[in-house]
């Protein structure tokens, strides 16, 4: 087994998240992943695929928190809000802008992962008896970059 550092294991306690530079409150959980579409390229006169040529390149990321009373998701600028109507409710989506998404480390400062130009795609929320309310929120983003690109 190879010889590492002690105390250098990233772990939840240690993880700060933040939206534009904001800490997000209650931070439940977070996940993402970056998925790299690679397309075949399948000739006659041969079995195999001949190599993979690349596509497309997407990012996705969710971010769970603590729900507190008079502060939403649309308060905190994540996602659009209505609007007196459908002009407006269009307008808000149009103009809302993007968000850039940070995780780094409490005790060093050192930023783990950053996503571009964000946009949330999914919001959701749930409420049971006996537990605390929680928001859901699931981003896309142009790119998304680990502490050796930052």
């Amino acid at each position: 087994m190879a010889d590492f550092d002690k105390g250098r294991v990233f772990s939840g306690a240690r993880a700060r998240l933040l939206v534009n530079g904001i800490k997000v409150g209650y931070a439940r959980n977070c996940s993402g992943g970056e998925s790299l579409q690679l397309e075949p390229v399948e000739a006659m006169d041969n079995v195999e695929t001949e190599e993979f040529v690349p596509t497309r390149y997407r990012c996705r990321f969710s971010m769970g928190y603590v729900r507190i009373v008079g502060k939403t998701a649309k308060t905190d600028g994540y996602v659009p809000s209505l609007g007196g109507n459908s002009d407006e409710h269009l307008s808000n989506i149009l103009t809302n802008g993007d968000l850039v998404v940070t995780i780094e480390d409490n005790q060093t400062g050192l930023v783990i992962m950053t996503l571009e130009q964000a946009r949330v795609q999914d919001h959701n929320w749930s409420i049971d008896a006996t537990g605390i309310v929680g928001q859901d929120l699931e981003f896309v983003a142009i790119r998304m970059r680990d502490e050796s690109e930052v």
